[in-house]
């Protein structure tokens, strides 16, 4: 029986910078009814959307003493209810043996990964999943063993990485299709057999920080990725005649890119690229939601465009195949981002027109592992006889090397099959066993007894999500900051724009922590001012290698602070003191006019930019250097404008 995309949205409260420009709300809740309302046309009457869920997290709750976010009315939606409703039928639908799908859609910084992952104690749908899980295994039926995999990708520029491994081929991994099912795979994608929630927890972990380090590497932000973790919970079990069978179940819990408009975000170069990119896969997305909705409307003849993008090929079961799924929808609640709110909220609304077909994933063990072996045979013959069909009558004009290349091609798609169905056929001891020959658990726990002893710089990023996950501990006396080719070797190696082979070094000795630059004209930045010779670290002082390493220092031994440190410092903290040395004032709830607020706003958006441009400059020997520079608007009319 179909059933259709359950659907929800969710308002986040205002974040600083819309605190700062004293935004208005413009949307409301009641029920299941979304309400937005035009700020430029505050008269006429608020737009209407009804979803399946709607759920106000804006205001009405407050942070109890462990960091947990509390409601204060019945309208207020905490991480635990969005679970409840959302979290546990994919759960349900998992143990019945159902593929399950829950991706979050929204723009850049509406909220979709507080509400996928979470922060601090206030955890979301993935890790709170993943706990129950295990939870309800332990509770399970008599005589029902059941064994969890885990994977972890993202897809960056429309390549697939990784995020369980250090390093990914140039290109990314392929992205194949079974000539059996039609479904797509990851060829040579990681699945490892985990066996408790701390495990999964970890490589989690592993996964963000993987994907920390490439992001700071190309210059890009998490946001700018989608990330898809896939969790393969099977259940075996033995019926009435005493053959084994297996009930598997698909969980996918993915995290789309923001979506944003170019001329809002002033994208250019590879950040247009990137931006490009996203709204390909997320347009491709869209056109996929259209054609299934038009599909289960009863339209004809429609072709639902599964191949236009990496994303959606991967996403194919998840929206119109064997899957239940639900999406939620991140909403900014404020009036500066109408347009974008607006847009999200018409996505959603398209997305729940539709309807899959979910089937109960069941087949007895030995049928499962027969027709694998038999599959692998076939390809094995194929290979031996001469290998690929005969392309001579049906490659009409193909030339020799085009036809050569197809031949490769597929070969490539047999080999990646075979592969495939080899890891299928694995054993879960074996499994099991793979992934504790490479799991990180001593490292984690050793990494916790450092943090609570050894002073040591933690990273900042753009992301929330990124923020705070690759830790460098300061553990000799002189720690070299630099390129991986520097000679001898860097303690802590950084790559990207600006960095010398030897860019910094920090001295630890008698409780004190100094940094110097390791090299005449090394960029960096301690507290927004550059640094020209040897200066002592204070703890939570914010350091910016070259132009996007920014880390900031914490010193267990010793925590006294720099004048005018917070408690807790984050990335717009540090840019808005970046914005400061520079000379741009940063407070925008001076009296300050609508048009000199967004040119405020605009500035902290732009400095770490034109950082970026002046360093390609540089490396380029371009001889030229850019600035921002407000120009008043009164001889044009206007109030501000940057330059």
């Amino acid at each position: 029986m179909a059933e259709s995309v359950k659907v929800a949205v969710r308002v986040r409260p205002f974040n600083s910078r819309e605190r700062d420009r004293a935004a208005k709300c413009v949307l409301d809740m009641i029920g299941a009814l979304t309400q937005i309302t035009d700020p430029e046309n505050p008269g006429n009457p608020p737009k209407e959307f009804t979803f399946d869920f709607s759920y106000w997290s804006h205001d009405g709750f407050h942070e109890d003493e462990n960091g947990y976010l509390v409601a204060d009315s019945d309208k207020y939606a905490t991480q635990r209810k969005v679970f409840d409703d959302l979290g546990q039928g994919v759960l349900n639908n998992a143990f019945a043996g159902f593929n399950c799908s829950l991706f979050a859609y929204g723009q850049t910084g509406a909220g979709k990964s507080y509400s996928m992952v979470g922060y601090g104690n206030n955890k979301g749908i993935v890790p709170i999943t993943c706990d129950e899980l295990f939870q309800a295994m332990e509770k399970g039926a008599e005589g029902v063993k059941y064994q969890v995999s885990f994977s972890m990708l993202e897809i960056y520029n429309e390549q697939v990485r990784d995020l369980l491994v250090k390093s990914n081929p140039k290109g990314g991994l392929q992205v194949r299709q079974n000539p059996k099912e039609g479904n797509f795979f990851v060829q040579n994608l990681k699945r490892v057999a985990v066996v408790d929630y701390a495990d999964i927890e970890r490589r989690i972990e592993e996964g963000t920080a993987n994907r920390t380090v490439a992001a700071t590497q190309m210059n890009a932000t998490s946001s700018r990725a989608h990330t898809v973790v896939t969790i393969i919970f099977d259940q075996i079990s033995k019926n009435e005649s005493g053959q084994e069978t297996k009930k598997s179940s698909n969980i996918n819990l993915v995290d789309l890119a923001g979506s944003e408009r170019a001329d809002s975000t002033g994208a250019t170069g590879d950040r247009l690229k990137e931006g490009a990119n996203i709204n390909k896969s997320l347009s491709a997305l869209g056109n996929v939601i259209s054609a299934l909705a038009d599909l289960s409307m009863g339209k004809k003849k429609v072709l639902v465009p599964y191949r236009d993008s990496v994303l959606t090929k991967l996403l194919q079961n998840a929206l119109g195949g064997n899957s239940k799924t639900i999406m939620i929808a991140a909403l900014s609640p404020a009036d500066i981002n109408y347009d974008e709110t607006l847009s999200t909220l018409r996505y959603a609304d398209r997305a729940k027109k539709i309807k899959n077909k979910a089937v109960v994933n069941e087949n007895p063990m030995d049928k499962l592992i027969r027709e694998l072996r038999e599959e692998n045979e076939k390809l094995k013959k194929m290979f031996e006889g001469g290998g690929l069909p005969d392309l001579g009558a049906g490659a009409g004009g193909m030339s020799e090397a085009e036809k050569e290349e197809m031949r490769k091609q597929m070969k490539d798609e047999l080999l990646a099959q075979m592969e495939f169905n080899a890891q299928s056929m694995m054993s879960w001891d074996e499994k099991v066993q793979m992934s504790q020959s490479d799991s990180s658990a001593g490292e984690q726990s050793e990494k916790q007894k450092k943090v609570q002893n050894v002073p040591h710089l933690i990273n900042l990023n753009e992301d929330p999500m990124l923020s705070r996950v690759i830790f460098h501990f300061l553990e000799q006396v002189e720690t070299r900051i630099g390129r991986k080719d520097a000679d001898p070797v860097p303690n802590i190696p950084l790559t990207g724009l600006s960095i010398l082979k030897h860019h910094a070094l920090v001295k630890t000795a008698n409780n004190e922590i100094t940094i110097e630059p390791g090299s005449p004209g090394a960029k960096i930045k301690v507290n927004g001012m550059p640094l020209t010779g040897e200066r002592v670290l204070k703890h939570n002082d914010r350091i910016l290698f070259g132009s996007n390493h920014m880390y900031f220092l914490v010193n267990p031994t010793n925590k006294e602070k720099s004048e005018g440190t917070p408690d807790s410092v984050d990335w717009e903290f540090a840019q808005k003191e970046i914005a400061q040395a520079k000379g741009f004032a940063t407070g925008f709830g001076s009296g300050l006019s609508k048009d000199q607020q967004r040119a405020q706003e605009q500035v902290l958006e732009l400095l770490p930019i034109v950082s970026e441009v002046n360093a390609i400059s540089e490396e380029l020997n371009k001889h030229k250097t850019f600035e921002v520079i407000l120009i008043s608007g009164a001889a044009q009319g206007g109030d501000s404008e940057t330059k």
